[in-house]
């Protein structure tokens, strides 16, 4: 029987197998598209897309209720976890944390630990998964949340997109930063600086350059010797994923390598087309 139960919410997009594997449960953020409301878990990206199609204007996003989370983690108590991790997007852009510590609040037991990833996408899941990967070695909650604190540190998220109008319109990236991506065909690297906000890492003329800029990033960590997590992710450009991941997987293949869609939640900031990279040090050695 499990003693630690990881929550996650759904912009980590781990793969399903990862999630069956160390039973990880996913609270889903929701999408407004038009007058209908989708929790994210329950829309692919392609008909997410098709359904923006049939409207005017950008689709939006909000938090989970505290109603979900605490249903999560009363079945999980149920079913006899003792502790429970939940980790979430960063609460510098989302109020999805505000509403797991409420639920804490109410929950029947008082042993759930809340994380602010600092991040999102990839950036969050790879630390769910480290998190269940350490519970399933037998570490405690405490324990867990203590390597957590100096894993998110060592985490990088770059993501490359085509436009900042919709980080713009969206209220997650300043006017000024935002016209960078409207001139002169700039490409946007962006990532999560220092006070967890989605900040320009750097602006570049095309997609292939700024894919080296990530690259030279990546280069950079690994010139410590560690072993690496690397992980490719993409929206919507599945067959543009898989050369990157291959490329990746002939360049470090002493490294593991994965590749992850990121899904609508994502997509209504980041637009169709973007991609990027999420990498940390693992095994994680203190």
């Amino acid at each position: 029987m499990r003693k630690i139960g990881i929550v996650m919410d759904s912009t980590g997009y781990l793969s399903k197998d990862i999630l069956d594997q160390f039973q990880i449960c996913v609270v889903p953020l929701n999408v407004n598209i038009g007058n209908e409301t989708y929790p994210e878990t329950e829309l692919s990206n392609r008909v997410y897309f098709e359904k923006l199609s049939r409207i005017s204007g950008l689709s939006t996003t909000s938090q989970p209720s505290v109603g979900k989370f605490l249903e999560a983690y009363e079945a999980m108590f149920a079913e006899g976890v003792e502790d429970i991790i939940s980790i979430h997007i960063s609460s510098a852009i989302s109020g999805t944390i505000h509403s797991a510590q409420m639920a804490k609040d109410l929950a029947s037991k008082s042993d759930i630990h809340i994380f602010d990833s600092r991040s999102s996408a990839l950036g969050l899941g790879v630390l769910a998964w480290a998190a269940a990967e350490w519970a399933e070695q037998g570490l405690s909650a405490i324990e867990i949340m203590e390597r957590l604190k100096s894993l998110v540190h060592e985490t990088e998220l770059y993501f490359i997109v085509n436009t900042l109008d919709n980080l713009r319109k969206g209220g997650r990236i300043g006017g000024a930063a935002a016209l960078v991506g409207t001139l002169l065909q700039i490409k946007p690297i962006l990532y999560f600086n220092d006070s967890a906000h989605i900040d320009v890492f750097d602006k570049v003329r095309s997609r292939s350059r700024a894919w080296q800029c990530v690259l030279d990033e990546l280069i950079r960590a690994l010139s410590s010797g560690k072993r690496y997590r690397i992980c490719v992710m993409h929206v919507n450009i599945p067959d543009e994923g898989v050369i990157l991941l291959n490329e990746l997987k002939e360049r470090y293949p002493e490294h593991e390598v994965r590749l992850f869609e990121a899904g609508p939640v994502i997509a209504t900031h980041v637009g169709a087309g973007a991609f990027g990279l999420t990498f940390h040090p693992w095994p994680y050695l203190e």
